[in-house]
């Protein structure tokens, strides 16, 4: 089942059976399950009828329970369990009668899993095995529904949506800017723009330049874009801000050197004729991080391949040094003025 499939089944109410809902825009995931669970339950009857289970803390036996149960007043009973991961969690004996239930479901009970926190991928493209033989039979029965990170266009529209639904007004580039300032994590663009609209009834770009801090992440790719061109003043400036937001040093020379070795990879991409596309091929970079892929191209547009091969050997240096004993921030400032 698809995202707009499963909007349309909420906003018919005419939810059955079983779900579950992931993906890496945990945003989008935790308002459809909210959504779905109050299509099914109103308020009134959620007393008797609702039974909310954090995975970490459920007992499996209870929850198969409550999915046996009879509604009470109503026309139908909800169970959700949230961030269910198989990979850490010990429940392999109990997956035999859970996946019994999950196939003998009552038709009075919709079951409803959802992982706003946890990662079924362990970070990589497609569930673990474990997670995956889940989703498989859960997909035999009920139906699941991936949520990953929206484009640029398509978050710009949703904050839009929210901006209009608190009475306010933003345009489509302050949208987006929302967006790129909050490293395309939605839930985080959600909350500056609540902030924003209790600031003023029409959002601006100056708006959100003003208001809306920077992530570090952000700052990092401001950085790297600044050391690919060559652009020292830019740079030094960039690292300062850094500094002062007491970014660790550790995780910074982990980040900066990433992103350059990102850029020099489709700096070799362009001078080799490949696109954009061929370049996140290549590199195994999934559709949802598009936007990596935007950031490396573009900043390797303005780069020289020989600054970033020497990029390159200086970073991995400094890494060396730093777990050699040197002062990380003084030793990744040297880099950098070194780079330059």
């Amino acid at each position: 089942m698809t995202k707009k499939d499963l909007e349309r089944t909420i906003k018919a109410g005419d939810a059955g059976g079983v779900y579950f809902i992931y993906g890496t825009d945990a945003y989008t995931v935790g308002e459809l399950a909210h959504a779905l669970r109050d299509s099914v339950v109103s308020p009134d009857e959620r007393t008797f009828n609702l039974h909310e289970y954090q995975a970490k803390e459920m007992d499996i036996d209870e929850v198969i329970g409550s999915c046996e149960a009879l509604p009470m007043f109503a026309e139908r009973v909800c169970v959700t369990v949230c961030d269910l991961d198989l990979e850490t969690l010990r429940i392999s004996d109990k997956l035999k009668p859970l996946y019994k239930e999950i196939e003998e479901l009552p038709d009075t009970t919709v079951l409803i899993f959802y992982t706003d926190a946890a990662d079924l991928c362990a970070g990589k493209k497609k569930p673990t095995d474990k997670n995956k033989r889940m989703l498989d039979k859960i997909a035999k029965s009920g139906n699941v529904i991936v949520c990953d990170k929206m484009t640029s266009g398509e978050a710009a529209r949703e904050i839009e949506a929210r901006v209009r639904g608190n009475g306010g007004s933003i345009t489509r580039s302050a949208a987006s800017l929302i967006y790129t300032r909050c490293v395309s994590d939605l839930r985080t663009a959600m909350n500056e723009a609540d902030k924003l609209c209790a600031y003023t009834d029409s959002i601006t770009e100056a708006d959100v330049a003003a208001l809306t801090p920077e992530q570090d992440d952000t700052k990092v790719y401001a950085l790297t874009d600044a050391i690919a061109a060559g652009d020292r003043e830019r740079a030094v400036s960039c690292f300062g801000k850094l500094m002062e937001s007491r970014t660790d040093p550790i995780y910074l020379l982990y980040i900066i050197t990433g992103s350059i070795n990102d850029i020099y990879k489709a700096k070799l991409a362009q001078l080799g004729g490949r696109t954009k596309a061929d370049y996140m091929n290549d590199c195994g970079i999934p559709k949802v991080f598009a936007f990596k892929a935007d950031n490396a191209f573009s900043a390797a547009s303005r780069a020289d391949i020989s600054r970033l091969r020497r990029a390159m050997k200086i970073l991995s240096d400094t890494d060396i040094a730093v777990k050699s004993g040197a002062l990380p921030d003084i030793a990744i400032e040297e880099a950098i003025i070194k780079i330059m």
